[in-house]
């Protein structure tokens, strides 16, 4: 800022340690905030275009352009910020639920050289967050499990929402989602199903505030395995602290193959929709929104297979998912190479990770 004043007043005698000084004491609510690492690529794309464009039509379709995007981005977050709202009225029978995937979380936690270039147990953790009661439910696997594909989101969503027993749902846009929000609703956990798309970068989930205060409680946490990265999430928040819930094998039931037997979505244009409803009156049909507006009538498909009926979908059993260890030969190596520098009261647990992860 100090280098664009002085551009801009070059004949200035103004010193910089005199510019921040006027700076902070005159504008203490200004703070400079850190670079975000996972922007929105549309503005991205836009402002890049923008900046290298000559004035004229062009320049001006491309800022219009960008002004619609965020209009709707905020549009969408307006309508999550209402619904939360109206989730916590007394008497509500809704609840909105937001899910989010944070980013893989890495064990153990070892701090010499050779730690930059050596592979790491992956650990996952989706967050389910209710926002009537602002629980959120922290749902952790290992790959030694499983992987991060649509079932296992499915999965832990559907095992969150049973902790729970009389909330309505509100990520994933797939036909594995839909089947679980069909099979939610025709087994009468659900009344109605509404989920909401928000805008790719401009979401601002509750999740989000929750993975900030987990990576605050990380920096100043050291974690061997997995039991530590649980009581790391639990003390990460104490105003409202996070339930974890372990996943087993057992938890994880293949979605995909169930859509796959009555479910044809292809006629739904699912990647191009932000709503879709799922009733009791008739889960089969599934109704669609393009835009966040409450004024826009919902577009009607039915989404059963040709020969199929509820009847089929009420028959179905949940089926567990083939689930399988998904650590690499070359993060094996890795992971026996970090034996002489784990502590002794963890080495156990890892000489056994490594003995079954060969076995398999």
């Amino acid at each position: 800022m100090y280098r664009t004043f002085k551009e801009k007043y070059p004949r200035s005698i103004v010193t910089y340690k005199f510019y921040s000084e006027i700076f902070h004491t005159e504008f203490p609510h200004l703070r400079f905030g850190r670079p975000r690492s996972d922007t929105c690529g549309i503005c991205d794309k836009y402002t890049n275009k923008i900046k290298a464009c000559d004035p004229g039509p062009e320049k001006k379709n491309l800022i219009n352009a960008l002004e619609l995007h965020h209009r709707k981005s905020e549009k969408a977050r307006l309508t999550m910020t209402h619904d939360m709202a109206g989730s916590q009225k007394i008497n509500s029978d809704t609840n909105v639920v937001s899910i989010d995937l944070e980013q893989v979380l890495f064990l153990p936690t070892l701090t010499h050289s050779a730690m930059f270039y050596s592979r790491q147990l992956s650990c996952y953790n989706l967050d389910v967050h209710l926002s009537d009661t602002e629980c959120a439910y922290m749902c952790l696997w290992e790959e030694t499990l499983t992987g991060r594909g649509g079932n296992e989101i499915a999965s832990c969503l559907l095992k969150a929402l049973s902790q729970e027993t009389d909330n309505c749902i509100g990520q994933n846009k797939n036909k594995i989602m839909l089947m679980l929000f069909i099979y939610l609703v025709t087994s009468g956990m659900y009344d109605e199903i509404e989920q909401k798309f928000l805008v790719s970068g401009h979401s601002y989930l509750p999740c989000d505030r929750d993975f900030a205060q987990i990576e605050r409680r990380k920096r100043v946490t050291k974690t061997f395995v997995p039991a530590d990265i649980k009581a790391m999430i639990v003390g990460a928040c104490h105003k409202h602290p996070f339930t974890t819930i372990t996943m087993e094998t057992e938890d994880f039931k293949d979605f995909q193959r169930m859509a796959d037997n009555v479910l044809n979505t292809s006629k739904l244009q699912i990647s191009t929709v932000s709503s879709i409803m799922i009733d009791k009156n008739n889960p089969t049909l599934v109704k669609t929104r393009k835009s966040y507006s409450i004024f826009e009538e919902w577009q009607v498909c039915n989404v059963l297979r040709k020969g199929k009926t509820k009847h089929d979908i009420l028959g179905l059993e949940l089926c567990l998912l083939e689930c399988k260890n998904r650590i690499s030969a070359e993060k094996l190596k890795n992971l026996e190479d970090m034996l002489d520098y784990i502590p002794l009261k963890y080495y156990q647990f890892w000489s056994n990770l490594i003995e079954k992860s060969k076995k398999r």
